[in-house]
């Protein structure tokens, strides 16, 4: 049987309604690499959450808006963007009850850092204003070109699953890992120092990746590869059940 992929959702107002909401590229990037995507209601019910944990054989949190700096114990500067409480709450709760069990994350941008944040790291705001010498990591249209290098450490398991030390991403962020949550370490970074990647030391695989691999895997296929590792583990996990 296919593993069970919950995936982390987006709230938006438009025309009077609320709308709980997911780009097709993240449902994509999991029922074509081989798992059954399904999509997470916003909730701060905790039966809720629990029982999501049941039903899902792993996670893939996903981008979005700005984490709230409340979570890392500053207050937001002038430069930070759109911010989601419930989403945010959502998210840090749906994490930490994940970890317990050990079910297989997966991170893409705003998830990475929702990851290190909920096991108590930090993020910088806006990397244009706090890190001295930072390049650009927001290509103005999103999409799967290339726009800046990564160096990946050989000794980690993003090398373990590309096979390649160095690729170029695409990248469309403004805030980033700053200090690295205790257990996991940073396996990848752009030429400025920005981290691009971190993995769990403990935990049998949470990895978060900075950049967007779900929308570059149909026309780069190396990138198809996070999604294939990430469901093996996926199944893997399902079969210990």
């Amino acid at each position: 049987m296919k593993p069970v992929i919950g995936i982390t959702t987006d709230s938006e107002y438009n025309n009077w309604y609320y709308y709980q909401r997911l780009n097709e590229w993240n449902l994509k990037s999991i029922s074509d690499n081989g798992g059954i995507p399904f999509m997470f209601q916003i909730t701060s019910d905790d039966v809720i959450i629990e029982k999501y944990l049941e039903m899902v054989d792993g996670i893939l949190f996903t981008g979005g808006n700005d984490v709230n700096p409340h979570y890392y114990g500053e207050d937001p500067i002038k430069e930070i963007g759109r911010l989601d409480c419930e989403r945010d709450e959502f998210e840090m709760k749906l994490y930490r009850n994940a970890v317990k069990k050990d079910i297989p994350i997966l991170g893409i941008c705003r998830g990475t850092q929702v990851m290190n944040v909920a096991d108590g790291g930090n993020l910088y705001q806006d990397i244009n204003i706090q890190v001295q010498g930072a390049n650009s990591h927001s290509y103005d249209l999103f999409g799967s070109y290339e726009y800046h290098n990564v160096d990946i450490d050989t000794d980690s398991k993003l090398y373990e699953i590309l096979k390649v030390k160095e690729l170029k991403t695409n990248s469309y962020h403004h805030q980033s890992v700053k200090e690295v949550a205790k257990g996991y370490r940073p396996t990848a970074f752009a030429k400025d120092g920005i981290i691009e990647c971190i993995e769990s030391q403990d935990l049998t695989f949470a990895v978060g990746i900075q950049w967007h691999p779900e929308v570059m895997y149909n026309r780069l296929p190396i990138f198809a590869d996070i999604f294939r590792t990430f469901i093996k583990q996926c199944e893997i996990y399902h079969n210990k059940l």
